[in-house]
């Protein structure tokens, strides 16, 4: 059983203004003004760790706008009131910390 508290707890130290919301009874965590590296350059967006099953995937990573140059298979979905993109990306395992999620999900856009 994931500590939601523990995980969340390392990824606020990660990322102070992360905030964790809840929807559908499932843990969200909303990293405003996240910056790292897409495509070879410095990106900074809000992102969205979804780090529970979702779509037809075990975790997600939503973003808040596409990155053209990392491929068309981005899909547009409603979290937190609001449309998000992510990429059809699926070899992110939820057996993992949420820190271990949030950066191997951003590999498949680097």
């Amino acid at each position: 059983m994931i500590d939601t508290a523990a995980e969340f707890a390392r990824i606020k130290s990660l990322h102070p203004g992360a905030v964790l919301h809840q929807e559908g009874g499932k843990p969200l965590v909303l990293l405003p003004q996240f910056t790292f590296v897409a495509d070879g350059k410095n990106e900074t967006m809000d992102l969205l760790l979804h780090p529970s099953p979702h779509s037809g995937y075990v975790t997600r990573l939503f973003f808040e706008r596409q990155i053209a140059a990392r491929g068309k298979n981005w899909g547009q979905h409603r979290l937190l009131e609001r449309m998000w993109w992510t990429l059809s990306y699926e070899k992110v395992q939820p057996d993992q910390p949420w820190t271990s999620m949030l950066i191997n999900h951003l590999a498949s856009v680097t």
